[in-house]
């Protein structure tokens, strides 16, 4: 409406009933219209022709052409359109052409399709982009009453993709871990979300300043983030997130298009864990982002073997390491203590309860609540093996209030109860 640009649509056929992916037809309708309408000048006109391409070599193929009399195209620009951050050359009165990915994308949804895309384009002529589906002809009585099966078949691709890749899709509550992708080109966002689904529970936010917000409430297991973006920018979003002892902890991958030595060194000295210059393999971030989160994993059960060692005895080099030391001494002062609590412990610290959780569970592999329990009993059995104390009194000493919950947790941890415990250690010194 606003550059008065006119449009038509036109189809010869009426309906078809057939399986296809929603989504993805519509990311490449919504792809080329949005293509058509940007490079058209005020008072051009866009079509959309749907035809039944019926060959015998073929099969039944649904053409969809999507035609403008925009700026058209060199020969020699279109081969290369497709590729992922093609830039064009626009005029300038013409609005920013975005990212150069919408065309690679939709190029990947027409393949999935097992379909072709084509384009026609003369300089300062206008472009027709045509899309060739081939397609199956399924029964409207059976459609209605049945789920299509492309849903089902998209859930087993993308587990037999994830068993390629040898990744664990599965976190140790059960679920995906958490992505948030912070992005302000939507295209971009939206490859990038649809490449890494069906690893990863994707969360997105379109600038830095709703990026930071989302970090706060959602803590996510890690961050991929852009740099140059409005409101705030990706090196400011990640100084902020290291900053804070609420999110110093999730790792943060840098992305932009600014190539450059001192570029790469200044994303990294914000304290991001990786940076990647665009154009990229997508493989590539996507092995970026394994590794990092399978040295989360061996981190928190390094830290974890030693909390089970020793509870107090820890080198600390990293911020989480100081944040963890002074957990374990808090939780050594007051073992004692029978009320001593979570809420305490995390004000104790500076943190939320919920930051306290997420920092404790990705560290150690227990919740604060576990910790808490496992270092009482750690403590009752180096009391045990003392051999001057009752179970009453290390009961008491652990911060245990009742002895029969004591020895329930007790067996729980050790698959003994107290004084069996005792015996067994008794009769290695007699042994020795």
């Amino acid at each position: 409406d606003q550059k008065n640009i006119h449009f038509i649509f036109d189809s010869e056929i009426d309906t078809y009933y057939t399986s296809f992916d929603h989504d993805k037809i519509e990311r490449i309708i919504f792809n080329l219209l949005s293509n058509a309408y940007k490079f058209t000048h005020e008072g051009g006109q866009v079509s959309v022709l749907l035809n039944l391409d019926k060959k015998q070599t073929t099969g039944e193929r649904l053409e969809i052409r999507v035609i403008d009399t925009g700026i058209g195209m060199a020969a020699d620009k279109r081969d290369k359109i497709f590729e992922p951050f093609f830039q064009n050359d626009i005029p300038g009165s013409m609005l920013n052409q975005g990212s150069g990915i919408g065309l690679s994308i939709t190029k990947e949804f027409v393949k999935l399709h097992e379909g072709e895309i084509l384009v026609e384009s003369e300089f300062n002529e206008g472009s027709c982009f045509t899309v060739l589906l081939p397609l199956k002809r399924l029964d409207e009585n059976i459609l209605t009453d049945s789920p299509l099966l492309l849903d089902h078949l998209q859930e087993f691709a993308n587990d037999e993709g994830s068993q390629k890749n040898g990744f664990n899709k599965e976190n140790r509550d059960g679920k995906k871990p958490t992505i948030l992708l912070v992005e302000d080109n939507d295209d971009f966002r939206f490859y990038i979300k649809d490449n890494l689904k069906a690893w990863f529970n994707i969360i997105e936010a379109e600038n830095g300043k709703k990026g930071w917000q989302k970090a706060l409430a959602l803590h996510p297991n890690l961050i991929v983030s852009d740099i140059s973006m409005p409101e705030m920018n990706g090196t400011d979003l990640c100084l902020k997130i290291k900053n804070d002892k609420r999110t110093s902890h999730i790792p943060v991958i840098l992305l932009t298009a600014l190539t450059g030595e001192d570029q790469q060194l200044k994303g990294l000295e914000t304290g991001a864990s990786d940076y990647l210059t665009k154009p990229f393999n997508f493989e590539i971030l996507q092995s970026k982002i394994r590794n990092i989160l399978s040295q989360q994993e061996y981190m928190r059960k390094t830290y974890q073997k030693q909390v089970e060692a020793n509870p107090t005895e820890m080198h600390v080099e990293s911020p989480d390491e100081l944040f963890i030391k002074k957990v374990l001494l808090l939780i050594d002062n007051n073992i004692s203590n029978p009320n001593f609590s979570v809420e305490e412990l995390s004000s104790d610290v500076f943190v939320s309860r919920y930051t306290l959780y997420k920092k404790i569970l990705s560290m150690t592999g227990k919740t604060p609540n576990e910790l808490v329990r496992s270092m009482r009993l750690k403590r009752a059995a180096q009391l045990l093996e003392t051999g001057h104390l009752t179970i009453s009194q290390i009961c008491h000493k652990v911060g245990f209030k009742s002895q029969k919950y004591f020895v329930k947790t007790f067996k729980s941890e050790y698959n003994t109860i107290p004084s069996k415990y005792l015996e067994s250690m008794n009769a290695v010194e007699e042994e020795l």
